[in-house]
Order: structure tokens, then sequence, then C-alpha cells
């Protein structure tokens, strides 16, 4: 479809969603966006919220604060009922692997021990000082259900989103070597359920899905020959996390949004 027809399709899409949708598709390296609904809505960020994570750590190693060879300790009361990384039980493991199953696996296991590393106020310092984001908060661990029923809760937006991706893209973060060990994790994301749905293509997508109930996420950038960001969020609506009714609906976005701009 042309881009128009493109626009009128997700315009119609968004309108009859039962539930909140927040999209934005841009060009990684020009302000204009393509496409944008409620681009700096705040919302409940789920997973979304590790990708700044793991650009905090890398900052911090940087910084020669931490090394991707530093070896971190998950303790049994650490290891979350859902992780599929630690099943076999606690141990030492490399801060690179840890970034690695907190964004590929979306292990929150690994993602509390990074944040224990790090501190919530180094990730929030981060967001704001030096990524100049305005949306996103990090106000506890993945799981504490506790902290969210006290009203703390992690939230973004996709304008910050595009942000992040595209000041990494852009080399405006970090130093070249980090920079490619970055997209190299979100490249390797392993789960494909929302943009890549139904896209049969070969494609590279540095991203980050997030999930709970009522809220389906997935940003990131499609490395086309001119890299093309794509964030679409979604909260307030009718599916339990594990139901794939908003990951299908994502789903069914980002093609029509890939078949239109892959060819540059």
């Amino acid at each position: 479809m042309t881009r128009d027809q493109l626009t009128i399709y997700l315009e119609r899409e968004i309108a009859v969603f039962p539930g909140q949708t927040a999209l934005l598709v841009s060009d990684a390296f020009s302000p204009d966006p393509f496409f944008s609904h409620q681009a700096e809505a705040r919302f409940p960020s789920a997973s979304l919220i590790k990708t700044p994570i793991l650009l905090t750590a890398l900052e911090q190693v940087r910084q020669g604060i931490l090394s991707l060879r530093d070896r971190l300790e998950v303790p049994q009361r650490a290891i979350l009922p859902d992780s599929q990384v630690f099943e076999e039980g606690p141990g030492f493991f490399t801060l690179e692997e840890l970034l690695y199953w907190m964004i590929a696996d979306s292990d929150n296991t690994a993602a509390n021990v990074i944040l224990d590393t790090l501190g919530l106020d180094a990730v929030n310092e981060y967001c704001t000082i030096l990524l100049g984001l305005s949306n996103t908060l990090c106000q506890r661990k993945m799981l504490d259900f506790d902290a969210a029923r006290a009203g703390l809760e992690n939230y973004t937006s996709v304008a910050d989103q595009r942000r992040m991706f595209c000041l990494l893209q852009g080399g405006q973060i970090l130093s070249h070597g980090l920079r490619e060990i970055a997209l190299s994790i979100l490249r390797r994301q392993r789960h494909s359920g929302c943009m890549l749905r139904y896209i049969a293509d070969d494609v590279a997508l540095a991203h980050k899905t997030g999930s709970l109930d009522g809220v389906a996420h997935d940003c990131g950038l499609f490395l086309l020959t001119k890299p093309l960001f794509v964030g679409i969020c979604t909260w307030d609506g009718p599916s339990p996390d594990g139901d794939p009714v908003q990951r299908r609906y994502i789903g069914r976005l980002a093609k029509a949004i890939y078949d239109t701009y892959k060819e540059g």
C-alpha cells in the first residue's frame, strides 16, 4: 500500500482497537515521524524498561565502573518462578550473560540482579540526564507486585523509546564496541510474537517486547537500508498476559508498516 493508504489503515485499526495504542514510525535519523499517535503518552512499560537498564549498565562499563566480565551472584532467593534461564539453580554469571538473558529471553531474574548492581537511581539518572528522556521512570524491580500495588510502577513512552534506539543507532551514546554489543543483544531478541509475527522476510530487527495483563508492547529498529524505528505499544487492552489478541494486533500493524517502508 502507499504511505497515504497506510495512514488510513493505521488510523482505522487504532480507532476500533478496544484499548489504548501509542504508535510511532520514523526514519532513525529524522525528527519528523512518518506516523505518530499518542507518542508522548506515558504508560506502564512492562519489559520495555529493560532497554534503558541495558544501556545504563553498558554506560557504567564505558566509564570503567563495571566490566562485562564481572561475575555477579544469582542467589536462590533471587530466582523468580518464571525464569527458564536459572532453572538449574543459583550461581555466578558474567554481566554480559545477564544482559543477554535480560533482553533476549526477557528474564526477570537477570533484570533484578542487574538492577541490584546498578540501583534504580542510576537508571533514572541515565535516562533523564544522558538520554534526555521525559516519560521513562524505573521505580521497582521485575514482578515486585507489592511495590506495584503501592503505586510504584515503571513507565515509558514510544517517543522515549524512539530516542533511545535512535541515539544508539546514530552513535551518540556509548562507545563503538559497546553500541555493537547492545545492538547485537537487541537483534537476538527471542520473542517474535509481536512485530515479527506476520513478517516472512529474514529481517534484522533490534527490539524489545513487553507484556502484562492488558499490556503488550514492541519497540525497535528495522535495520533496513534506511533504519526504520517502529514502536507499537498497547495498554488497557482486552488480553490477560499470555493471551495473543494484543500481540496479533501489533503484528498486523507492523506487517503493514514494514511492507510499506521496506523498499525505502
